[in-house]
């Protein structure tokens, strides 16, 4: 049967482009001092990357795929670092797209790139540029959307073919996962927010069953979870800032978020008029995406036996915390000893933030091999568990054990109640669910189980106590996403 598409009624939407069709990625306020590409690596101090990197955690021997718009592997930071560049697209008008350009719509892909896998060396004063995350990464990137000239809104399409009026902007995306997939990588980064299409279900399950992991951002311009990060078993990614706070375009209680990750005053770099600007600041969902991809990568170099499952099981024990007055808030590492291991979520850091420096620390190849980011419950999963069960042929689901809760000799820590820390200067105090915790707080009906469409079966939902509780609270009911309500 054809899989052909006539041009959709709603337009695939880039999450972070640089033109104004693409707007979605917004410049950031002016540094604090002379040197903006410092201020715009300041998530390299926080998340301590060079504690990643002497740990051996470089993305060596690791393949990371960037799907995403075309890409100028010839700025400073890509020279030599880009190992294949590929497209199936056609353009409106019937030619073979490019999948490399050295414009404005390169831009997104060129920075998304440098955030993953960039040397260093740039435009910068004394040449120095964007270090990513996984320098020794091996970096495929796949073009999928392309901004249509002809349109004077600015829409994206990606034809079929040579044939006018194909387009398939929404199943390229999938096409292209199921493509990196297949062409042996191990970490898929989708910094794009595109509609539903039939066309990822058959795309991710071929990513999971090649022992792949699909990291995919929430949408800057609507605040919302799209395709896809919305997939079951997807990495879906929220932006936060040097404080630590949600910025205004991140999705406020949404339980489809998986991780939160820097995202604001990122120095990210952009194309204009053919040329690279390596130490512009931007702020976006895109670069938290990119980030996370990289770390995760990272971290999976240092442990080349782990599986896909053991490596996100790790990134979510070791989530980003500290003890503060009795209670456990978020931070870019886990500060101070005898801390627990996150096993729930908030409503709008997912599990908190992602601290590959503390991760790389575990025994990662001996956790278990279950995906944190499956739903085995819930309506309108997609894939749905059992697909992914089979296509992977590993559980969804781990097999009951003892919990923390019924450990006597466990401390269980202080939980937040929602509005303790509202009035917090730093706005960071996140309702941590700690083992035990759960159990504890369920069985004494103090908080309620939360079924949702993509999320783990046992996470609870609970206001952040952050600057931006009151605004989640009065559009919890729009933001609380399900396959139902984006198809």
């Amino acid at each position: 049967m054809s899989r052909r598409r006539t041009t959709r009624s709603r337009a695939a939407t880039m999450v972070a482009g640089v033109t104004a069709a693409l707007a979605a990625s917004v410049l950031s306020a002016p540094a604090a001092s002379a040197d903006r590409l410092d201020d715009g690596q300041w998530w390299r101090t926080a998340m301590g990357v060079d504690e990643l990197a002497a740990a051996g955690a470089t993305g060596k021997g690791i393949t990371v795929a960037v799907i995403d718009g075309p890409i100028n592997p010839d700025v400073p930071e890509l020279k030599g670092r880009v190992a294949s560049t590929t497209t199936s697209c056609f353009s409106p008008q019937g030619e073979k797209e490019k999948s490399t350009g050295v414009g404005a719509e390169a831009s997104h892909a060129t920075s998304m790139a440098a955030l993953i896998v960039g040397s260093g060396k740039g435009t910068a004063s004394g040449g120095r540029g964007i270090t990513g995350i996984a320098p020794e990464a091996t970096l495929r990137h796949y073009a999928a959307l392309y901004r249509d000239q002809s349109n004077p809104d600015g829409g994206l399409t990606c034809a079929a073919s040579a044939e006018v009026g194909t387009n398939i902007s929404d199943e390229a995306v999938a096409r292209a996962i199921e493509q990196a997939a297949a062409d042996g990588a191990k970490v898929i980064s989708v910094s794009l927010a595109v509609g539903y299409d039939e066309s990822f279900v058959p795309a991710l399950l071929a990513a999971y069953k090649a022992g792949a992991i699909v990291v995919s951002s929430s949408d800057n311009r609507t605040g919302r979870v799209a395709w896809p990060a919305a997939g079951n078993g997807v990495v879906t990614v929220s932006p936060v800032g040097p404080d630590r706070k949600l910025p205004s375009f991140a999705p406020k209680d949404n339980a489809l978020v998986d991780f939160a990750a820097p995202g604001v005053q990122i120095a990210s770099g952009i194309l204009e008029s053919g040329k690279w600007q390596s130490d512009v600041l931007r702020d976006g969902s895109s670069q938290a995406t990119a980030i996370t991809a990289g770390g995760l990568a990272a971290v999976w170099s240092a442990h080349p036996t782990a599986t896909a499952n053991q490596v996100l099981s790790a990134a979510r024990e070791a989530i980003g915390m500290r003890q503060q007055d009795g209670k456990y808030v978020t931070d870019f590492r886990r500060v101070g000893g005898d801390l627990p291991r996150a096993t729930g979520k908030t409503t709008s850091y997912g599990f908190g933030i992602f601290a590959p420096a503390d991760a790389v620390k575990l025994d990662v190849a001996s956790l278990p091999n279950v995906s944190p980011m499956v739903a085995t419950t819930g309506v309108g999963n997609e894939p749905t568990a059992e697909q992914i069960a089979a296509a992977t042929g590993t559980p969804v689901s781990e097999s009951p054990t003892p919990t923390d809760a019924s450990s006597p000799s466990k401390t269980r820590p202080t939980v937040e109640r929602p509005g303790d820390a509202a009035d917090r200067d730093d706005g960071t105090a996140i309702p941590w669910l700690v083992a035990g915790a759960l159990a504890l707080l369920v069985a004494g009906g103090a908080l309620a189980l939360w079924t949702r469409g993509r999320g783990r079966s046992n996470s609870t939902r609970i206001p952040d106590t952050t600057e931006h509780n009151d605004s989640a609270a009065a559009e919890g009911a729009a933001n609380t996403t399900t396959k139902e309500h984006i198809r």
